[in-house]
């Protein structure tokens, strides 16, 4: 039966949902750091097999990652599936039940990108899917905050007039956190991860290349350090990305993402400096220090997968704390939304006929 308040098993529901989603995130980054993502050729069956009964024996090489990352994917989706039907059956905020069916809608979407580029093997549709990956964290975020018990308990603080500036810069964080993410997205599937080698200069220099004279300087520099090239399969494949010859649109590329996450850290600092300086209320002190000790874990990894030539694991790793960024800075602002939100005039509450206690997250659905 539906109620108004709190509800424990929904919200585990979609606190398991959103869970799920960050290790199928790390996994997307395995397939496509280790060059997997067209291992399994055909979809939605996996060489002809169901995709459930694909024999472990043929798990091998690049197919164990992409079909894990499939399967994975199964379990998001019938997660998904089942937040939406507990939510149509216990929920009764309207524009709650409309977020679960959002949440299936948009893993349907996401599966349907992934097995449309396998079938067209389109770069640029996996392009789409890695960024629509973060996007569905998000979601699946969001349902578990506005299901929380820490929704319903959310005291009014609406006439702290600081509060719309907190807003305003979650807004932007998440912005341009975003946009680093797409940038990285497509760094990666168009190789140009080590298309600069050395940190934080650009082969000794300042400015980059922008002249195919000192392309040829930079490309010659590079194969030159091919010779070290070492007996390991896997890091001689390292090895010879970070020599291989690179074009300019690599390395504007690579730039373009060092410069995002210069970016990203102001940022992050003026969106945690302000939760410290004025708005230490329960619920936004801890997604504000998670933020900064994320931010620091991912510049470090940034870093890390350049000078250690890019390892698999390192970069895919990467990518997950990029989602878990962008996550924790969405919820800290979700969060200040629901503090901070403006109380409609009480002829709008009559029209609307909500309780002034739900005002709040009406106008954040709205």
């Amino acid at each position: 039966m539906k109620g108004e308040a709190y509800n424990p098993t929904l919200h585990r529901v979609a606190l398991l949902t959103a869970i799920a989603t960050f290790p199928l995130i790390f996994m997307g980054g395995l397939v496509t750091s280790k060059q997997a993502g067209m291992s399994v050729p055909d979809w939605p069956n996996s060489y002809g097999y169901n995709m459930f009964l694909f024999p472990p024996r043929l798990w091998i090489g690049g197919i164990r990652y992409e079909h894990t990352h499939r399967l994975m994917a199964t379990v998001v989706g019938l997660l998904s599936i089942l937040l939406a039907a507990w939510a149509w059956r216990t929920e009764s905020r309207p524009w709650a039940r409309r977020l679960a069916y959002s949440v299936v809608g948009a893993v349907i979407f996401q599966g349907v990108l992934g097995g449309l580029r396998v079938v067209l093997v389109k770069l640029n549709l996996a392009i789409v899917h890695a960024c629509v990956a973060q996007a569905f964290f998000c979601l699946a975020a969001l349902m578990a905050v506005v299901t929380s018990r820490w929704w319903f308990a959310a005291p009014d603080l609406s006439e702290n007039h600081d509060g719309r500036r907190l807003v305003r810069l979650g807004m932007i964080a998440v912005t341009v956190i975003y946009a680093q993410l797409i940038a990285g997205a497509v760094m990666r599937h168009y190789e140009a991860g080590l298309a600069v080698t050395d940190v934080p200069l650009i082969y000794g220099k300042v400015l980059p290349p922008t002249t195919d004279a000192e392309l040829r300087v930079i490309n010659q520099q590079r194969l030159a350090g091919a010779a070290f090239t070492g007996t390991v399969a896997d890091e001689s494949l390292r090895f010879a990305q970070a020599t291989g010859p690179v074009t300019l649109g690599q390395i504007w590329i690579h730039l373009t993402h060092r410069v995002g996450a210069l970016v990203v850290t102001i940022a992050v600092l003026l969106l945690t400096a302000q939760v410290f300086r004025k708005h230490r209320q329960a619920g936004l002190v801890t997604p504000a220090a998670l933020l900064i000790a994320l931010l620091l874990a991912q510049l470090t990894l940034g870093i890390l997968t350049v000078l250690l030539r890019k390892p698999a694991d390192v970069a895919s790793a990467h990518v997950a704390v990029g989602a878990l960024t962008l996550m924790t800075a969405f919820v800290l602002t979700v969060r200040g939304m629901r503090l901070y939100s403006v109380r409609l005039r009480s002829v709008q509450q009559q029209q609307l006929g909500v309780a002034p206690d739900r005002l709040s997250a009406v106008r954040l659905a709205s």
